[in-house]
C-alpha cells in the first residue's frame, strides 16, 4: 500500500541496522517500562505535564524536520551520494520484472527511506498519543467498572512500554540520520 511504503525502510538489510531499529530501542524501552511499572503513581501520562503531551509537543518540531531533511536529502547536489555506499551496503530486495534481487543503496537512497519513515512513524506516534489523551480519562473510569486496579496497571504498563519502544526507535534512528547528515555526506 502506497500510504505506508516509507515503512520499507525496515526491510533494508545491514548488520549494524537491527541495532538501531530494535535491539538499543527495545533494551531502553524495557528498562524505562520497568521503571514507569513500579511508579506508575508519580508519572502522569495524560495531565498537563504528562508524558504523551510532552512527547507530542517534541514530535510535532520533529515532522517538519524530517519532512524538510526528506526534501533537502532529494535534492542535495552532490555526487557522492549518488554512490553505493562503501563498505558492507545496506540492501533492499525489489521486484525486478518478476523476480526479487538484492539492491545495494545509495547514501541518497538509504536517507531517503530513513527520513521518511521518520516523517511516518512520528506522525503515526503523535497520532497515537493525540488519541490517548483525548479518550485516556473516560477509558481509564469505563477500565475500572470492569477490572481491578492491577489489572489497569499492567494495562498501562504494556501501552507505556509499546509507545517507549517505538520513540526510543524514533530516537535512535534519528541519530543515526543526524549522523549521515552530518558526517557521511561530507566524506569522500
Amino acid at each position: 500500500m502506497k500510504l505506508f511504503s516509507p515503512l520499507s525502510y525496515l526491510l533494508i538489510k545491514h548488520e549494524e541496522k537491527s541495532w538501531y531499529d530494535f535491539k538499543i530501542p527495545c533494551a531502553v524501552s524495557i528498562i524505562v517500562t520497568v521503571v514507569y511499572h513500579y511508579h506508575a503513581n508519580q508519572i502522569s501520562l495524560i495531565e498537563t505535564n504528562g508524558l504523551l503531551l510532552q512527547v507530542n509537543g517534541l514530535l510535532q518540531v520533529l515532522i517538519g524536520f524530517y519532512i524538510a531533511a526528506l526534501a533537502a536529502v532529494s535534492t542535495f547536489s552532490n555526487s557522492s551520494i549518488d554512490e553505493v555506499m562503501a563498505g558492507d551496503p545496506p540492501t533492499l530486495v525489489e521486484k525486478f520484472r518478476g523476480q526479487k534481487i538484492a539492491v545495494e543503496l545509495t547514501r541518497r537512497r538509504f536517507v531517503c527511506y530513513l527520513f521518511g519513515y521518520l516523517a511516518l512513524v512520528s506522525f503515526m506516534l503523535f497520532c497515537l498519543g493525540m488519541v490517548s489523551i483525548l479518550v485516556g480519562k473516560p477509558f481509564h473510569l469505563w477500565l475500572l467498572t470492569f477490572w481491578s486496579p492491577e489489572v489497569i496497571l499492567w494495562l498501562k504498563t504494556f501501552f507505556v512500554g509499546g509507545y517507549l519502544m517505538i520513540l526510543m526507535n524514533i530516537i535512535t534512528t534519528t541519530l543515526l540520520g543526524l549522523y549521515f547528515l552530518a558526517v557521511r555526506f561530507h566524506q569522500s
